[in-house]
């Protein structure tokens, strides 16, 4: 953390936001990093000339926004966090939840993201990326119609995680993390499609990969969304079905 962080006085009525865009902008200056621990709250309350429950409020928004990270004790303080994805995924699942954004665009969107995943894992992915894909198939496969809706959840997320990876690209990782939550919201919501062999489907798909045929790794996940698609809407408009 450098020495040279200037905090100024706030003087509107939102005490609190104007704190948390100073905050926002020391780090973006690259004044503060992560890692770095921010001054106490009194003395914070000091240079911004506000109250100590105005600073604490700024705090709670920065942590709730993945930015700072409270911690309790002797040695704690407000930290500045690596980077949290959580708010984009939760933003985009109350988005869903709350109607603010459709399913047919949610799905428009996610094929859209999907083909250039597939395109750049088929490039850029390596042996040991699809060996942890087909570990994955496999412990699906393995659990049987018996798994759990928990498990599933699990093998789920970690099945789309570990095809971002193979992308080698950082951010397309987070935006598909941010994707795959809304999906796991659905499937807790009306449960899985039991009547299809999702893991036959994965290890098709893997196949093609390992093959690096694009257009039939495209066409094997596109049609995987689609039938998810018609799934999920067919059981929102069952009747008895939750809103």
């Amino acid at each position: 953390m450098s020495d040279k962080q200037a905090f100024k006085p706030v003087r509107t009525k939102r005490a609190f936001e104007e704190i948390c865009d100073q905050i926002r902008r020391e780090i973006q200056s690259g004044t503060l990093s992560a890692g770095d621990k921010l001054p106490s709250e009194r003395e914070l309350a000091e240079q911004f000339e506000v109250s100590r429950s105005t600073v604490r409020e700024a705090f709670r928004t920065l942590e709730i926004g993945g930015v700072l990270s409270l911690q309790k004790g002797v040695k704690g303080g407000a930290v500045v966090m690596q980077g949290d994805i959580k708010p984009i995924t939760q933003t985009m699942e109350d988005l869903l939840s709350l109607g603010g954004l459709s399913l047919e665009d949610y799905t428009e969107a996610r094929v859209i993201l999907q083909r250039e995943i597939i395109r750049l894992a088929c490039e850029r992915g390596t042996e040991e990326d699809f060996a942890a894909i087909e570990a994955n198939i496999a412990e699906l496969r393995a659990a049987g119609a018996g798994i759990s809706s928990d498990e599933r959840t699990r093998l789920t997320q970690e099945f789309y995680h570990l095809l971002a990876l193979a992308t080698k690209n950082r951010a397309i990782s987070v935006v598909m993390s941010a994707f795959t939550e809304p999906l796991v919201y659905y499937i807790r919501k009306i449960g899985p499609d039991r009547s299809w062999d999702v893991a036959a489907s994965r290890a098709k798909f893997l196949g093609h990969l390992r093959e690096r045929d694009v257009d039939a790794a495209i066409a094997e996940m596109v049609d995987h969304m689609q039938r998810l698609h018609s799934y999920i809407l067919s059981q929102n408009a069952a009747p008895g079905a939750e809103a």
